[in-house]
């Protein structure tokens, strides 16, 4: 064993003395623990600078000058000796850089080794490293270099309207003071923009490259078309080049802007014009567009969502930021409905976009509110329709009036308000009709004729709300009348009510009876117990007079030709023989023949009697003449309908006394004067009871006929 240590300790004497020889510096193993290294980092320039201390060279002091001037020149690789600088990526913790570095008495001065690398040794991979150095294969750490994007400082910041093409997109740097955002030179920033809805590798540049230094932002004021002309969201990201390594892209930061068009206002509007114009107007103001507007049109929706109208705008102003329309019912189809409107712009482009945001209009009907007000003393009923809207205006009201009659409700009366357009409140007032249940329906026409309910109302009227009834004394043009009151309406014949008999040979009805020639009217009174006065009306009779109303000459100037009713103080058969005729021929002036049913002589020429006929026919009789009733018609009879003749007839004995009076068109007498039923292509008098009631009835259906009397006397219709 003690052979073997000395042989090693020779063998390591030797070696030494060999190094020594040949004059190779070598480092002195007893200086390892002194090794120091530290780096800086100019992020400015993208570079890092490393200094090694300690770094003693051993040059073997005892070897001969001449030994040592031989190793001089001696270059083989056995003879150098070298550090290894390493750098690491702090990310991925893989070397990205390893240096061997040979030491030299000429990079080595005193003991300390400094030496560069920057962002082009490490191909610009912008990182945090780790630095170190393999010495005698111990690893001597340096620091860490910071040559990262300092992205935590960097935001991006997009202002401007959505509706605007111009954008300002701006670099925003929180970098402190001094510090650089980006290490190395020729760092360039550009923006670019692609949709939402699209893949990046779509992006387009927007904003020029920029240069950046050390810790500024950027701004950019820029048009966004340049990236497309698709409306909604896009991604925008600032991306980061480099004049030196032209393959460098990368995303710095990102964003999103949005394109939609704007407007200020969009309404609907009604005006007075427009509805008389059956319409409404629509308006847009305000109205933006980031790519322009070539024209805008108004998509309309009913109220299931289908499309039923598009009309076009018409352009207000030179910069297309108003728009107006109207809207007619008829482009609607005249459909009462609630509509939805929406805008709809074509570009410069030729693109189409929806605006955001609707409008909506409501062309329906609107019933408003329907009010009954009894007035038990006029036993009448007011109608009103308050607040009833329908689009063009209400051309009129209808308010139909039916009772239930136990089973069903049965249509009594129609009353039409006419001229109604814009009004608030329209009314009518009507009649009773009797005790019972009523419904009052309201209807409106629209300007284009359709008829709409608008409300309803159920009511009861009670004996209280019917008025008058029964007899009362009443003043009439000075005189006063007692008049017979049924549901507070004057009846026009109480032949029932006073249940008189028929004039015969064992009874006599002394009557006055007064023609008042104006109003075209008899009016029979007969004489009241109680006053022992002929101020009790027992009927009234709607007649025509002679046609020739100017003579007021009396019976003297009566011919055959004459065509005038007498004036002057007569009675029934005035030469005191009974002369009545259920069929009178009678000779007109042109010489032919005509007869009148029911003829009551007065005098000369003079009769109460039915419109006379062509032939002795119940249906000879035309509607034209039937329809002069009420006006004066005659060659100088009283024509009356066949009912009111044959009451004459059956009534008036001989001697009742007739008055013809000029008269006054506007006091027919105080009964009234009872309207006229008209006919339209009839050939009968509807008060014939010798016309079958269904015939009448049927007539009546078909409205050939305003109304009848029925075989028994129930008038209809009139």
């Amino acid at each position: 064993m003690k052979e073997k240590g000395t042989l090693t300790k020779h063998l390591l004497i030797l070696c030494a003395v060999i190094i020594t020889a040949l004059g190779i510096p070598s480092i002195t193993k007893a200086d390892e623990t002194n090794y120091q290294a530290v780096v800086s980092t100019d992020r400015a320039a993208g570079k890092v600078t490393y200094t090694v201390k300690g770094l003693v060279l051993d040059q073997n002091p005892d070897a001969s000058t001449e030994t040592k001037a031989e190793n001089t020149t001696d270059t083989g690789s056995d003879n150098k000796k070298t550090i290894k600088l390493v750098v690491s990526s702090t990310t991925t913790k893989k070397n990205v850089l390893e240096k061997e570095i040979e030491i030299t008495p000429q990079n080595c001065i005193e003991g300390t080794h400094t030496g560069t690398f920057s962002l082009s040794d490490l191909n610009y991979a912008y990182d945090t490293y780790t630095v170190s150095f393999v010495i005698d294969e111990k690893s001597i750490p340096a620091g860490n270099a910071d040559l990262s994007i300092h992205s935590k400082n960097i935001s991006m910041t997009v202002k401007g309207e959505n509706s605007s093409a111009s954008r300002t997109i701006s670099l925003v740097s929180r970098e402190a003071a001094g510090g650089v955002l980006i290490p190395g030179a020729g760092n360039q920033v550009s923006l670019m923009a692609w949709p939402v809805s699209s893949n990046e590798n779509t992006a387009k540049i927007i904003g020029a490259k920029t240069n950046i230094l050390g810790n500024n932002g950027l701004v950019w004021t820029t048009n966004i078309s340049q990236a497309g002309t698709l409306y909604g969201d896009w991604n925008v990201k600032l991306v980061l080049t480099n004049t030196v390594k032209t393959n460098i892209n990368i995303k710095l930061a990102q964003s999103t802007y949005n394109v939609t068009p704007a407007l200020s206002s969009f309404t609907v509007k009604k005006t007075k014009t427009l509805e008389k114009k059956q319409s409404f107007g629509v308006y847009i103001q305000g109205l933006k567009n980031a790519y322009g507007i070539n024209k805008l049109s108004f998509r309309i929706y009913n109220s299931k969502g289908s499309k039923v109208a598009t009309v076009n705008g018409k352009r207000k102003n030179t910069s297309g930021s108003q728009f107006e329309a109207s809207v007619t019912m008829k482009k609607l189809n005249y459909k009462l409905d609630a509509y939805t409107i929406k805008a709809v712009i074509t570009d410069a482009n030729g693109n189409t976009r929806t605006l955001d945001k609707t409008v909506s209009v409501d062309q329906r009907a609107k019933g408003g509110s329907l009010s009954v007000t009894k007035k038990a003393k006029k036993a009448t009923c007011t109608y009103k329709l308050t607040n009833a809207y329908l689009p063009g205006n209400i051309k009129k009201v209808d308010f139909v009036l039916y009772k239930w009659n136990g089973s069903k409700w049965k249509k009594q009366d129609t009353f039409t308000v006419k001229s109604t357009s814009g009004k608030k409140k329209i009314s009518v007032s009507a009649s009773n009709l009797g005790i019972g249940n009523y419904r009052i329906k309201a209807y409106g026409y629209t300007a284009w004729n359709k008829r709409v309910l608008l409300d309803q109302q159920k009511y009861k009227l009670k004996k209280k709300d019917m008025g008058k009834n029964g007899w009362f004394y009443e003043k009439y043009n000075g005189k006063k009348y007692k008049l017979y009151y049924v549901d507070n309406k004057v009846q026009t014949d109480v032949t029932k009510i006073l249940k008189l008999k028929k004039s015969s040979a064992t009874h006599t009805n002394n009557f006055y009876i007064e023609v008042n020639r104006a109003a075209c009217t008899v009016t029979i009174f007969m004489k009241n117990e109680e006053t022992g006065k002929y101020d009790l009306p027992v009927k009234t009779c709607t007649v025509s007079v002679g046609r020739d109303t100017s003579t007021v000459a009396g019976t003297g100037a009566l011919t055959l030709h004459s065509s005038y009713t007498p004036l002057g103080n007569y009675s029934i058969c005035t030469n005191g023989q009974s002369v009545k005729y259920t069929m009178k021929p009678m000779v007109e002036p042109d010489g032919s023949t005509v007869y009148a049913r029911w003829a009551t002589h007065i005098v000369g020429n003079v009769y109460f009697h039915a419109i006379a006929v062509g032939s002795q026919s119940h249906y000879a009789l035309s509607s034209s003449t039937y329809n002069r009733l009420g006006s004066p018609a005659s060659a100088g009879c009283i024509r009356m309908t066949v009912a009111d003749a044959k009451w004459i007839y059956d009534y008036a004995s001989t001697g009742s006394t007739v008055k013809i009076v000029k008269g006054n068109s506007k006091k027919p007498g105080p009964m009234g004067k009872n309207a006229v039923i008209k006919t339209n292509g009839v050939s009968y008098d509807p008060t014939d009871p010798a016309v079958p009631d269904s015939r009448k009835k049927a007539d009546y259906k078909a409205k050939r006929i305003s109304g009848y009397m029925k075989k028994n006397g129930t008038r209809v219709g009139y």
